[in-house]
């Protein structure tokens, strides 16, 4: 019955909605998969790469040549996957461009979303102690809590604690302030893409991460060992410790909402589609 399908002249096999179901079944989709994981600074990035090394191994790429990735963007990316075609996984800090439809491969981007106001602690606690000459590790070094977050409200310093979800999921690297524009394309981003974790939720985010890739015929084992953290992910109210960051900056707290205004939108919008979905 199926193959007598394929006898039909070509204009009623245009008009034939079960033709073409059947021939999507027998012909599947034959591109090259990789899981590309948008790994923003203090978002539980580090166990999701040893989640992703557990599951592939050597096909697993923590990608750190950051120089042509940031110049080249997606450009590189593609011209290093077909470069290394037996790569299934890639993480890397500096994929700030959107992840677009690709003719030969299926990209499928991944990334964590985190309470905005209460990850700057954790921001500033790492880049004390990190090991690299970058110039927030050395003002964190030589600062404060209040005097580091009040030198990275400058629109001249990296935006590593303003907006920075909002210029991930816009595709947006400048550290000029952002504008409506970007807010709305971070949130249309929330709502089209299927694999946005929460880190407060990581547990949850896991488990749905793991019914959509299975919804595309992909098996993975989401079993961890948390990397890289102080304390686990739901070892306490990621918004009281929010509130406590506030209460600390005292005067600078108004600026710090300020510029992450549109971050803690996102951020919401994307913790309620995880809740509506699981």
């Amino acid at each position: 019955m199926f193959w007598d399908l394929f006898s039909l002249k070509s204009q009623e096999m245009n008009n034939c909605k079960f033709y073409y179901e059947v021939r999507n079944a027998l012909m599947p989709d034959t591109k090259r998969t990789v899981i590309i994981h948008r790994h923003i600074f203090k978002n539980a990035g580090t166990t999701f790469d040893w989640i992703l090394k557990n599951n592939f191994g050597e096909a697993f790429c923590d990608h750190r040549d950051d120089l042509p990735m940031r110049q080249e963007g997606e450009k590189y990316l593609i011209g290093y996957l077909n470069e290394h075609p037996e790569i299934k996984a890639l993480s890397s800090h500096h994929i700030w461009f959107k992840i677009e439809p690709q003719s030969q491969l299926n990209l499928i981007p991944v990334m964590f979303l985190r309470q905005p106001i209460e990850r700057i602690r954790s921001v500033y606690n790492f880049e004390r102690i990190q090991q690299t000459d970058s110039p927030g590790a050395l003002k964190a070094k030589t600062m404060n809590f209040s005097e580091y977050v009040k030198w990275s409200m400058n629109e001249r310093v990296m935006a590593v604690i303003r907006n920075i979800h909002t210029r991930y999921l816009s595709g947006y690297k400048k550290v000029i302030d952002l504008t409506q524009e970007q807010l709305s394309d971070a949130l249309k981003e929330v709502e089209k893409q299927k694999f946005i974790g929460i880190v407060d939720m990581f547990d949850e985010s896991l488990m749905h991460f793991d019914n959509a890739f299975r919804e595309i015929g992909i098996e993975l084992d989401f079993s961890y060992r948390a990397q890289n953290v102080a304390q686990p992910f739901d070892n306490a109210d990621y918004e009281i410790r929010a509130q406590k960051v506030l209460e600390e900056l005292g005067d600078i707290a108004e600026e710090l909402m300020e510029k992450n205004r549109f971050d803690i939108m996102v951020y919401q919008a994307a913790r309620e589609k995880l809740i509506s979905g699981i």
